[in-house]
């Protein structure tokens, strides 16, 4: 009877006591399934304020994108603008960068490739230069230098000098080129990419390839939310000649134009931004107007005599 009872007390245990198994597995399923136990979920998910999501983005095709742009390249055919300069001389390639005081000017560009910028301090002139497309001219009354260069040349810097900015540069920037489509060598590729916010596409134009290999010559950013070009990029012989940044766009005299162009020549070791407070666009500018002599009594740096 003893034993018995020993035998039906033992199955009654285990009818009450579940495996230890079984029992960490219950517990477990428990902890995981509440709520408060925060550390040990898999997955969180926030929701992104609506400033911060990505903006609507349209789509085109590559024959729009390249209608759109040679489009705006029509529009402005001159232009007048009222700006202030900000000048960065040097980079990490020269060991130490300089920044410049801020200068109030004027700027006359006209196509297809004439040019005029006159850069003031406190209504005193430190600046007057022309460009042709062919030849620039630079007056620096500080300095009593007068500089002329021809357009091609690849100019390092000198002592006698005293800026890297040429003319040319910035009609680059100001005065948009078209897409030429009849030249069938060319080879136009089209990417999306997308920083922050904005959505883009990204067109990009390879020259004939020679033993096999293209040369990137132009890439342009058209953000998509309102497909207008937003950046472009210039190459000579595969460098990198010119990054170009248009930004704040506003409805001026004559059109819609960007209020800030920012862009940096890596080859010459400098930057430069122009705000616009004022832009006439496609009015008349005569001859006259892009015409700059040598003042009397002024030094003259011929770079075409010595260009190094």
């Amino acid at each position: 009877m003893l034993r018995l009872g020993a035998f039906n007390l033992d199955l009654g245990l285990r009818r009450h006591l579940k495996p230890p198994a079984t029992a960490c597995l219950a517990i477990l399923f428990v902890v995981l399934a509440s709520s408060s136990c925060s550390w040990f979920r898999v997955k969180q998910t926030y929701r992104i304020p609506a400033s911060e999501q990505a903006l609507p983005a349209k789509t085109a095709s590559l024959e729009d994108l390249i209608r759109g742009i040679n489009q705006t390249a029509e529009k402005i055919q001159a232009i007048k603008l009222t700006v202030i300069y900000q000048l960065t001389g040097g980079s990490i390639n020269t060991g130490e960068i300089s920044n410049y005081r801020e200068t109030d000017g004027f700027v006359l560009a006209r196509g297809p490739s004439w040019i005029r910028l006159i850069g003031q301090a406190f209504k005193v002139k430190v600046f007057d230069m022309v460009s042709d497309g062919k030849q620039f001219r630079i007056y620096v009354p500080p300095k009593n230098k007068f500089i002329v260069g021809r357009n091609d040349q690849e100019i390092k810097g000198r002592k006698d000098v005293p800026i890297n900015l040429r003319p040319q540069h910035i009609f680059q920037a100001l005065i948009i080129d078209p897409v030429t489509t009849d030249n069938e060598e060319n080879t136009r590729i089209l990417e999306e990419d997308q920083e922050g916010k904005h959505k883009y596409y990204v067109l990009s134009i390879v020259g004939p390839a020679k033993e096999g290999v293209g040369s990137l010559r132009r890439k342009m950013w058209i953000d998509r939310f309102d497909l207008r070009l937003v950046r472009q990029k210039l190459y000579e012989g595969g460098r990198m000649v010119s990054d170009i940044n248009y930004r704040e766009f506003k409805d001026f005299d004559g059109g819609d134009y960007p209020s800030v162009i920012d862009f940096t020549r890596p080859q010459e070791d400098y930057s430069l931004r122009i705000r616009i407070s004022k832009a006439v666009m496609n009015e008349a500018l005569r001859d006259d107007q892009f015409v700059l002599e040598q003042p009397d009594g002024t030094e003259l740096v011929d770079l075409t005599q010595n260009p190094q």
